[in-house]
């Protein structure tokens, strides 16, 4: 059976990934780092490289017709060049080997940094971005986000040219992860868990405030959704060609519901039993912003706005469906529980 290769198989979406389509029995090959924990991923073919290396990508390309690259670095406060050459230049090294060695179709994990924030002071309070959406690139918050917004134009001259390569953009992923803890806490989360990350360290009482009002919108996905609409769009039937004709764009909002950051906590409290954050608007911001804050201003400032969008366009062209919040986080805060992530912080 001819495997179908993930890189990025040992991080937070690419476990889940990982795990579905190997129920699907499916052969997967997956990518790992030599420093990567594959504890968990049984079944699948191991190939231990790093994915920043032209021959390490050759040989895990080798043989495989089928390639979901979802390797990234999604870590705050990397090196301008780090992010670069991991969230950029692999992806261009990716896409030129894999016509030259036979694959056949290639799904990018890009992101909603892609397309850029929503909301004041760039449109109007409740705005909702699809597709259409074009990133501004004097807002950028930093350069990992700058990353991946190079990195799309990156897919889009590769379909540009007919070659048969879609980008998929996941929103705020939430849920349960395909690995346990360890007892380790919220440190212990995905970095690509950051929702959970955050609603963690809530709950432990080592959560500074929420930044700005609380009123920004924030779309939420769960992460079981996104793995699916992956492997929706990879088993998307075309006779006329991959990607199919019909599709209205060459990549997709992979997303669930919009939901005030104020709304979230409130919800999560009523879960957890725990009180919601204070909000740190006015002064108690610019002090955390000023470095009291273990986040990064490059995250504080992110947060502090909306990032608001619809998958209704995945949903027409290949079925893509993400559950509402009140369908994903009871069970994500029952996971928690069962972690260890609930904690006992002030507020309780």
């Amino acid at each position: 059976m001819t495997p179908t290769l993930v890189t990025g198989g040992t991080g937070y979406l690419g476990r889940h990934l990982v795990a579905q389509l190997l129920a699907d029995g499916r052969a997967v090959r997956v990518l790992a780092r030599p420093t990567s924990d594959v504890a968990g991923l049984e079944g699948a073919e191991i190939v231990r490289g790093d994915v920043t290396s032209r021959d390490d990508l050759q040989r895990a390309l080798s043989g495989c017709k089928r390639v979901f690259h979802l390797a990234a670095e999604t870590r705050d406060d990397r090196s301008t060049a780090e992010y670069r050459r991991v969230n950029v230049d692999a992806v261009e090294t990716l896409l030129e080997l894999a016509p030259q060695l036979g694959v056949q179709r290639v799904v990018h994990a890009s992101s909603y940094f892609a397309i850029g924030r929503t909301g004041p002071p760039r449109n109007a309070e409740g705005f909702v971005a699809d597709e259409y959406w074009t990133h501004d690139p004097s807002d950028m918050h930093g350069a990992h986000e700058e990353s991946k917004y190079d990195a799309e134009s990156a897919v889009n001259q590769r379909v540009s040219g007919s070659e048969p390569v879609v980008a998929l953009l996941p929103t705020m992923m939430y849920g349960p992860e395909q690995r346990p803890l360890a007892g380790r806490g919220a440190a212990g989360l995905a970095s690509g868990n950051r929702i959970v990350r955050m609603l963690a360290e809530h709950a432990a009482g080592e959560y500074p405030g929420v930044p700005g009002d609380g009123r920004q919108q924030w779309n939420l996905v769960h992460v079981e959704d996104v793995a699916r609409g992956f492997r929706l769009a990879m088993d998307a039937e075309a006779p006329a060609g991959w990607p199919p004709p019909r599709w209205h764009h060459w990549h997709f909002l992979l997303g669930g519901e919009n939901v005030a950051l104020s709304e979230l906590f409130a919800r999560f409290s009523k879960l957890a039993g725990v009180a919601p954050p204070r909000a740190a608007g006015g002064g108690l911001f610019k002090r955390l912003l000023g470095g009291s804050d273990p986040r990064s201003k490059e995250r504080l400032a992110m947060d502090s706005h909306s990032w608001a969008y619809t998958s209704s366009m995945a949903e027409g062209d290949f079925g893509y469906r993400g559950r509402s919040l009140a369908e994903g986080l009871p069970s994500t805060v029952e996971w928690m529980a069962a972690q260890g992530l609930l904690g006992s912080g002030a507020g309780r």
